[in-house]
């Protein structure tokens, strides 16, 4: 069936069994704002949908829709859509009418709590971690002394540590094996200089590399803010590897820095309305401990060596304000 023609078919359902419209929700990546629609059809690169509050029929690009989060709430409209795909149809662009853009304004609190909830669904918007293309594993373990098992477990850390629900200390760390760290303490004097024999590289390095590297061309974004946080909260060596990534990921550093700031604007705009006198100190304690980890961040750069403590205290105070 052709694209006009599940249209010509959709427009006289509306018209003729106005029962069984379909509601669906759609969400952009990087704005927590969700909107129901009434649902008319899909092709294999646009979706078509009615406002619920008003005659407005609009058309979306499913590139310009957070598919993922659309895929786990929309379970019936993506088994639709997969079918388009799998029929492998010349694609047909819908005409799109000049209307206005109900994702063009941000998700709107009224309170500290619905502040929170936003927030926090932004913290869970996808990162792309560090590009292992431009970064080699074993640079960077040699720069920070790092045992380069450690440094991938880092990588698992911050995808399970990424999940609403997952927790960072949620399964047990591998650390290195005995004969592995002896083998990098080996050292040979060779006319009283002291020289590290290289390290072979095990085939699981290799393996978790080439993974890691595919997730990074794909665009997969396995990694969020709320995933950042946690592990830097945490410290110690988990927290570690997370530093390193974070040091070479200006992106995911530009992303939370600018996330933290444009809510600690609404917390601050919040607090002056008569409505939020009620919650203003909660609302004015938020806005400072998120401008505070924003300046956190955006001070981890390439000439840091260590890990400050304050980045660590900064995140445990989001938190623990976001996740109570």
């Amino acid at each position: 069936m052709t694209s006009f023609r599940r249209f010509l078919l959709a427009a006289l359902t509306l018209g003729v069994l106005p029962a069984l419209a379909e509601t669906v929700q759609l969400r952009r990546p990087g704005n927590a704002t969700v909107i129901a629609f009434e649902y008319i059809t899909q092709d294999e690169t646009t979706i078509m949908v009615k406002r619920l509050d008003a005659d407005t029929v609009l058309t979306y690009r499913w590139e310009d829709l957070d598919q993922d989060w659309i895929k786990r709430n929309n379970p019936k409209l993506w088994a639709e859509r997969e079918l388009l795909l799998a029929e492998d149809k010349p694609t047909k662009k819908m005409a799109a009418k000049e209307v206005e853009d109900p994702f063009a304004q941000p998700a709107v609190a009224t309170d500290a709590k619905s502040l929170v909830k936003n927030l926090l669904q932004s913290m869970q918007d996808g990162l792309k971690g560090m590009s292992l293309s431009a970064n080699r594993p074993e640079v960077v373990c040699n720069e920070f002394q790092l045992e380069e098992n450690l440094f991938w477990l880092g990588f698992d850390d911050l995808k399970r540590a990424s999940l609403l629900s997952g927790k960072p200390d949620g399964a047990p760390r591998a650390e290195a094996p005995a004969d592995e760290t002896q083998a990098g303490s080996n050292k040979t004097k060779v006319k009283g200089k002291t020289i590290t024999k290289p390290k072979a590289r095990t085939p699981e390095s290799l393996a978790a590399e080439a993974a890691a590297k595919k997730d990074f061309e794909s665009d997969a974004r396995p990694y969020n803010a709320l995933g950042y946080l946690r592990t830097l909260a945490e410290g110690g060596t988990k927290g570690k590897p997370i530093w390193m990534m974070l040091r070479r990921s200006a992106a995911d550093r530009e992303a939370m820095k600018a996330m933290m700031l444009q809510y600690a604007a609404q917390a601050e705009m919040l607090a002056e309305k008569p409505e939020g006198k009620a919650s203003k100190t909660d609302l004015l304690v938020l806005k400072k401990a998120l401008e505070n980890c924003a300046e956190s961040i955006g001070r981890v750069t390439r000439e840091f060596t260590a890990v400050e403590a304050r980045l660590q205290s900064d995140c445990r105070t989001v938190l623990t304000l976001v996740l109570r």
